[in-house]
């Protein structure tokens, strides 16, 4: 698996109030961790970079050589994985992230997407594809570490179902996930629901009270009419 770069550099302080500052700079506050490092290190990056990073599912979920830029301007290296990161979906923005640290000669666990090449047989043939799983949890070397699972779909027919028992993984790779999982399958369409007819639809409204929407003049004259 070819390794992702990503460059990061290291700020100097942390807390609530620092973050804030660094989040109205464009930047988005986060942390480096590694049972091989004795210190943690603090790290931002600009949080257009980490959407564009994101972006990809491959890089979400894959080894980094992360490249960390010091306030001396030295450069350091990690291995590392993105652990986790913080969405604010209301404001639509990054608050934090967590790398933490790996080695080569250690096994760890990813999540890897599922890619399915190909049009189904039953999909031209008028089915649905239900798909139930896009990634999968392996362990690992890093340097086993593969990109994506790819599975060729385009043999499946109507009622047809692939499970992770079906998907033959690279040397050295584990799974993780449940082998009974299912990860897609060619469903006829639902039935389109019947219209209902128009005496039914009479009789649902009979007796319904009416809507009534009355202007000002309307509302005047009713007032007065009242009145007199």
């Amino acid at each position: 698996m070819k390794r992702i770069q990503l460059q990061v550099e290291t700020r100097k302080k942390s807390g609530k109030e620092d973050s804030k500052r660094l989040r109205k700079t464009g930047y988005v506050p986060g942390i480096f961790y590694s049972p091989h490092d004795k210190n943690n290190i603090l790290l931002k990056i600009l949080e257009k970079e980490l959407f564009r990073f994101l972006s990809d599912k491959k890089h979400a979920h894959g080894i980094i050589d992360l490249k960390i830029k010091t306030d001396d301007e030295k450069e350091i290296t990690r291995l590392a994985l993105m652990k986790d990161f913080q969405y604010d979906s209301l404001l639509k923005r990054i608050n934090h992230f967590d790398f933490y640290g790996v080695t080569m000669k250690e096994k760890v666990t990813l999540e890897v997407p599922i890619i399915l090449e190909g049009e189904p047989k039953g999909v031209k043939e008028g089915g649905i594809l239900d798909i139930s799983l896009r990634e999968v949890e392996v362990e690992c070397l890093p340097v086993d570490a593969p990109e994506a699972i790819t599975i060729d779909i385009s043999e499946m027919s109507f009622n047809d179902v692939i499970t992770l028992q079906d998907v033959v993984l690279p040397k050295g790779v584990k799974l993780l996930t449940d082998i009974n999982r299912t990860i897609a399958s060619v469903v006829a369409p639902s039935k389109v629901e019947e219209k209902v007819p128009e005496e039914e639809a009479e009789e649902v409204t009979e007796g319904a009270p009416e809507a009534k929407i009355k202007t000002k003049e309307a509302k005047a004259e009713e007032e007065k009419e009242e009145k007199e």
